[in-house]
């Protein structure tokens, strides 16, 4: 059986619309890669964050290898899969997606290749990316268009496409207008709305969009209001949109009070969670204790932007970097590893071993659980969870040994992570079940 195509008539009705395995997976594997490099990186050059600003090439590279790499490479790959279901059509020229996943691909790592080499024409790779990205979003947007309707998880997802635009295009022209200055009179400004467009915007409103469908799933608990959710979702974008156009165009004057709205949906949003897992029919696994460490960091990220915003925490690097670090890796990274943790071996286990495909008496196939390693998932929370509080108070108060041990309990992570994906992805190639 070819691994590759997805058998018409499986289990799950989605089966026969959903695009090839070697779609998703290209960006997991690439995702997974990413992360693990961010991590060896972090380890190898800690040295280098004390004292250092955002317009340290070392950080941008950083940075980019995980918002490119792992973040925006794992989400994108769990849409292409997540569309049939969501929309219920077949995901639009899935050969297109290929080209787009190359120059994404190609566009990050030469953009982060760039920004460690020290060159300054950076933005060419990254206008390959952007160019993927746009691709990406073309095909999106037409199977929403083909939609009957948008679900709630829809209706987050369309707008976060919508910010990721825009992220992508301040991006660029950020890139671009690093050493020449033509652009914006106060790139500062800029800056703060590129990054809460793309951490609110596009990585946390997808997160947030997907966790209502996908938790609920994995808890067995039945969301007997939306309320809490859809006030989230109405003062995120207040906040976010009100944060960006004062960062772009009115001076920064009253980012405090739109940092304090933001706060606001995100304690809606972890109030409406928390009904979520009160109401669940099922034991706390490790992709959801994953989840409820990925809350806890959203908490930790938004009461540090509360104490930047209002002057509560000294506004120094340190405190910015801790503030970007909770976002990425509190918030958004446990997230995704506790998504993953069962998105992968189920679309494995539905590809591979799922009706009608047929197996001898004496060959029965293994569950879905048997794919992957719970006792290894169990580590890798245990590694990442002190690497990201040490990371956090190791930049809130400047201390390198504290960096140090934070970057190593990341790297655990990172490579733990790397060997529970690969025991899963090895049966589409080594499988002793395959015809």
């Amino acid at each position: 059986m070819d691994s590759s195509s997805a058998p018409a008539g499986g289990v799950a009705p989605f089966l026969a619309k959903a695009p090839p395995i070697s779609i998703p997976m290209r960006h997991f594997v690439f995702a997974a890669c990413a992360f693990w490099i961010f991590a060896a990186a972090f380890v190898f050059g800690s040295g280098r964050f004390l004292g250092f600003d955002f317009q340290s090439m070392w950080v941008l590279g950083l940075v980019h290898t995980l918002t490119l790499g792992w973040i925006t490479m794992s989400i994108l790959g769990a849409m292409c899969q997540l569309a049939p279901v969501l929309w219920e059509v077949s995901l639009p020229h899935p050969r297109l997606v290929k080209f787009a996943w190359w120059c994404l691909a190609v566009g990050a790592v030469g953009m982060v290749w760039h920004l460690w080499a020290g060159l300054q024409n950076f933005w060419m790779p990254a206008a390959l990316a952007v160019a993927g990205v746009f691709l990406y979003l073309f095909v999106f947007w037409k199977a929403m268009a083909r939609a009957k309707k948008l679900d709630w998880t829809g209706k987050h997802l369309a707008l976060s496409l919508g910010y990721l635009s825009v992220v992508v295009v301040l991006g660029l022209l950020l890139a671009y207008d690093r050493e020449r200055g033509i652009l914006f009179s106060d790139p500062q400004g800029v800056l703060i709305a590129h990054i809460h467009l793309a951490l609110v915007g596009w990585m946390s409103l997808t997160i947030m969009g997907v966790s209502y469908r996908l938790v609920s799933m994995f808890t067995l608990a039945h969301l007997d209001s939306k309320t809490p959710g859809r006030l989230a979702l109405a003062l995120v974008n207040v906040g976010l949109i009100g944060l960006a156009a004062d960062a772009l165009f009115f001076g920064r004057l009253g980012l405090k009070w739109w940092a304090l709205v933001l706060a606001l949906g995100g304690a809606a949003y972890l109030y409406q969670m928390r009904r979520i897992f009160a109401a669940r029919n099922r034991r706390i696994d490790p992709a959801l204790a994953f989840t409820l460490l990925a809350l806890l960091g959203g908490a930790a990220w938004a009461a540090l932007g509360l104490g930047l915003a209002f002057g509560w925490i000294r506004d120094s690097d340190g405190a910015r970097i801790a503030y970007v670090f909770a976002a990425i890796l509190g918030w958004a990274t446990p997230y995704i590893l506790g998504q993953i943790h069962k998105i992968v071996p189920f679309l494995v286990w539905l590809h591979l071993y799922s009706p009608p495909n047929r197996f001898p008496a004496d060959m029965a196939p293994p569950k879905m659980q048997d794919l992957t390693s719970e006792k290894i998932a169990w580590l890798e929370l245990a590694a990442l969870a002190p690497g990201i509080y040490l990371g956090i108070a190791a930049f809130l108060i400047e201390s390198e040994p504290m960096i140090r041990a934070s970057a190593w309990f990341l790297l655990a992570a990172a490579t733990l992570y790397l060997i529970n994906t690969g025991l899963t992805l090895k049966h589409l190639r080594w499988s002793p079940y395959r015809g």
